[in-house]
């Protein structure tokens, strides 16, 4: 073990660097080498302290990214310090063995999507095809005969035996990983700049801006074309790696609720109409692609395939693809080569077995504990001897006698190895590489470099990205003046904008409620830092009625039920136990849904805010529910600090156009709820309130300084209700939030230009600003402190108003209910 406190020496290295016996090593052949000799110069100068701090902060940067930030999902990857240099004349064979294999499979999909010959011929085995879940029927004749077929494809390569790099897998409904390797360039640029500035090397960025090209369907424009990235949702566990790459490429990140068929092409639901969509990069399985004539999952967009049938939409790539994913072709790559281009495999394809064959099966039945098995009939499964328990191993054997034809195995690879810095000293690990191949008028393009895996067991890394993984970024070491950013300098003239994109309905539902949830937290956290104090300075007597009608204000503002008490413990329980997990109506379900509306618009927020709701995230997990209430304070503290450097942070990084309005307009609504709802609680159902709940309302609402210097000490009802209900100077009273709704509410996108008058939204809030400016304040509350009926009205219509409110903005721009949606002219 290297001591942290000294510099590395080649000794320490030599002496921890342990590689299998049967992998073939990527660094010590080539040790000598000027690339891997500045780069063990490198690792040997900064020592262990230095290295561990700086693998710290190569984590820390992919958190940063919003690569992490999911709590649906566990984070299945690391960063590591020491990047893969590749062999440059070995990455020429790699490039064109790519190149080839993207033209051969495309030239596959198009026969059995079309003539059919290679069935017909005898080539591939019909039941191979047809028994397959991936072959959609629906699919044939998608394409014209002369279209390819894949667009873009991933290629997952590795070392065997003869150390030969050979494909084992091929990637082309849902090409992961191409974010990844954007994240990890970046990552290893910011945290490691003195190692990648001694290194000329390729970048990444003419890659990706020949993608952007490849997007853009050959037909004339009379605009600008509309391209989305078609996702699935938040649940996804690379929904981070789809919000991350549509940023970069400048791609609308969508989802299938936002669009819908019509007139024979898909269109972008947004707040301004509806737009057509003239190219997706589909990162969808095929079976959840269209519900209409595939699988009925909703995720999809009805009429996908009927688009693309009548030429109306260019997909990357499209439904039906995912036949080359499964494995079903891999027993045939050098056949169908052959047969199809006259030409042998430039880079060798992985041995494998249709188990259909007689003589196939019985090599894949005597050697079982060296295969992958693939069941065709349930695409992504893989079946693996080693990782098998005891049961399911006796009875594998008799499923793939029983049902041969459904079953493809592939010789497991055994890798070669690559030294990456782990545990405090250079260990050996295994590693594979995902490589992208794209088509291109000029000749097809390959990524330079690619996603390279790291893992103790050669096995995991065959199994797919779903298992966890070291990542490493890979250099080709060729000096490079092309750009390394999409975004370049130009002289020419520029017609400037202020255009700042489509935005989807969907995406202003969730910024909306995102608002909601926020604030919902932020008042509820409030709430509580105004009722501990209250706990230690006041008698027994004046505790319980001084504290429950705060204490219920935030059991209830989720939707949860408060129990009413005479005794102290049972209150002070329920106020800490809203930070328990199992509590669905508590503060951490609050935290949730702001976390997942967050997450489903990942792409319009800055690093800096995921940067802070991570903190907030850690911080509410953290709480000290069972710890003295000075120690809750300081959390409390920490927590609303937290948010509102949320709120800053949006409000200084996000343009004023209608994403921000739509967040706004969510949290203002919530906020002047809630505070009717407070006020309600206080003055109406617990009448003629002690002078420390009064007080404590006011610190609440961060009005304590303002009230003094208008009253001094004296704690009136009528003056606090005239404060935080009518006054429009206040920024936390309800008078406030609604002159504020009313002017966002008139600056949201027109819905019919044939409308006279003002829409149903207008019109609530003219009812809501006059409501409250026609309030006879002395009428609320009789000369004895009593509230009034009229009070109870007022506080009840107004929290009617509001809800209308945010009814009457969810038809309009959400659902599309209340009237038709125009279509823009194209």
């Amino acid at each position: 073990m290297t001591r942290l406190d000294a510099r590395l020496s080649l000794e320490d290295i030599r002496q921890s660097y342990q590689c299998p016996s049967r992998a073939m090593d990527e660094w010590l052949p080539r040790a000598e080498d000027s690339g891997w000799s500045q780069v063990l110069g490198w690792l040997m100068e900064q020592g262990g302290d230095v290295l561990g701090a700086l693998s710290s902060d190569l984590q820390h940067q992919l958190r940063e990214h919003g690569a992490t930030f999911d709590p649906q999902h566990q984070q299945n990857r690391t960063l590591d310090l020491i990047p893969w240099l590749f062999d440059l004349e070995e990455w020429e064979t790699v490039e064109a063995g790519l190149a080839q294999r993207r033209r051969l499979l495309s030239a596959v999909l198009r026969d059995l999507y079309g003539p059919q010959k290679l069935l017909q011929d005898g080539i591939l085995p019909p039941e191979l095809i047809y028994s397959n879940a991936s072959f959609l029927l629906p699919c044939h004749g998608l394409l014209p005969d002369d279209m390819d077929w894949l667009v873009m494809l991933g290629c997952d390569m590795g070392r065997d035996a003869q150390g030969r790099m050979t494909v084992y897998g091929d990637c082309s409904q849902a090409p992961g990983g191409l974010g990844y390797v954007l994240e990890n360039r970046v990552a290893i640029n910011q945290v490691v700049p003195e190692l990648t500035q001694r290194f000329d090397k390729r970048h990444l960025a003419n890659f990706f801006k020949d993608l952007q090209r490849a997007l853009v369907p050959q037909i004339p424009y009379a605009s600008e074309p509309l391209i989305g990235l078609m996702t699935r949702n938040y649940r996804d566990g690379q929904y981070f790696e789809h919000a991350f790459l549509a940023n970069y490429l400048d791609l609308a990140l969508v989802h299938g609720a936002d669009l819908m068929f019509r007139e024979g092409r898909i269109w972008l639901k947004t707040l301004s109409g509806l737009q057509p969509v003239d190219a997706l990069l589909r990162y969808m399985p095929d079976y959840l692609s269209d519900p209409l004539e595939l699988d009925s999952d909703i995720a999809g967009s009805p009429g996908l395939l009927q688009t693309i049938r009548q030429g109306n939409l260019l997909c990357c790539n499209p439904p039906g693809s995912a036949l080359v994913d499964g494995g079903a072709l891999l027993p045939y790559m050098e056949t169908l080569c052959r047969h199809l281009l006259d030409e042998s495999l430039i880079l060798p394809s992985v041995e494998a077995y249709w188990c259909g064959d007689p003589e196939q099966r019985q090599i894949v039945l005597d050697e079982l504990i060296d295969m992958v098995i693939h069941d065709l009939e349930k695409p992504g499964k893989l079946i693996t001897y080693a990782n098998a328990s005891r049961r399911e191993r006796e009875g594998l054997a008799d499923r793939i006698a029983e049902e041969p034809q459904r079953f493809v195995a592939r010789r497991i690879l055994p890798l070669s190895t690559l030294p990456v810095w782990q545990k405090r000293e250079v260990q050996a690990r295994n590693v594979a590489l995902r490589s992208f191949v794209l088509r291109h008028a000029e000749g097809d393009k390959i990524l330079p470099g690619g996603l390279a895996r790291c893992h103790e067991q050669s096995l995991q890394l065959q199994l797919g990205l779903g298992t966890k993984f070291m990542a490493k970024d890979v250099w080709l070491q060729s000096p490079d003046d092309s750009p390394i950013s999409l975004l370049h300098n130009t002289m020419t003239s520029v017609r400037l904008s202020r255009k700042t994109g489509l935005l989807p309905s969907r995406v202003a539902d969730h910024l909306f409620w995102l608002g909601r949830y926020s604030e919902r937290l932020n008042l509820a956290c409030r709430a509580m830092r105004a009722s501990l104090p209250l706990v230690s300075t006041l008698s027994r007597n004046e505790q319980v009625p001084t504290l429950t009608p705060l204490v219920e204000f935030a059991c209830t503002i989720n939707g949860g039920v408060f129990m009413p008490t005479e005794f102290m413990e049972e209150l002070t329980h329920q106020l800490t136990g809203l930070f328990l997990y199992e509590r669905k109506d508590g503060l951490l379900a609050v935290l949730q849904a702001l976390i997942m509306n967050a997450q489903s618009v990942r792409e319009y927020f800055s690093e800096d805010t995921w940067y802070v709701l991570e903190r907030l995230q850690s911080a509410l997990n953290q709480f000290p529910a069972r710890g003295s209430t000075s120690r809750m304070d300081r959390a409390l503290d920490e927590i609303i600090l937290l948010q509102s450097a949320i709120y800053g942070l949006n409000n200084e990084t996000m343009s004023r156009t209608q994403t921000l309005r739509f967040m706004d307009i969510g949290q203002h609504i919530e906020r002047a709820q809630q505070t009717t709802a407070l006020l309600h609680k206080v003055f109406v159902k617990y009448p003629r309130p002690p002078a420390a709940l009064m007080e404590a309302v006011l610190r609440m609402a961060d009005t304590l300084m303002t009230y003094r210097r208008r009253y001094r000490t004296e704690l009136h009802p009528v003056a606090i209700i005239d404060l935080l209900l009518l006054d429009e100077g206040t920024p936390r009273s309800v008078g406030y939030q609604c002159a504020r709704l009313k002017r966002q509410v008139n600056l949201l996108p027109e819905r019919d230009s044939t409308l006279t008058g003002l829409n149903a939204e207008q019109r609530l809030m003219v009812e809501l600003v006059s409501t409250l400016q026609l309030v006879d304040l002395e009428a609320l509350i009789s000369e004895s402190g009593e509230p009034s009926p009229q009070l109870d009205e007022l506080l009840t219509r107004i929290n009617n108003l509001l809800s209308k409110l945010s009814e009457a903005i969810t038809l309009a721009y959400f659902n599309h209910a209340d009237i038709p949606r125009p279509i823009d002219d194209v």
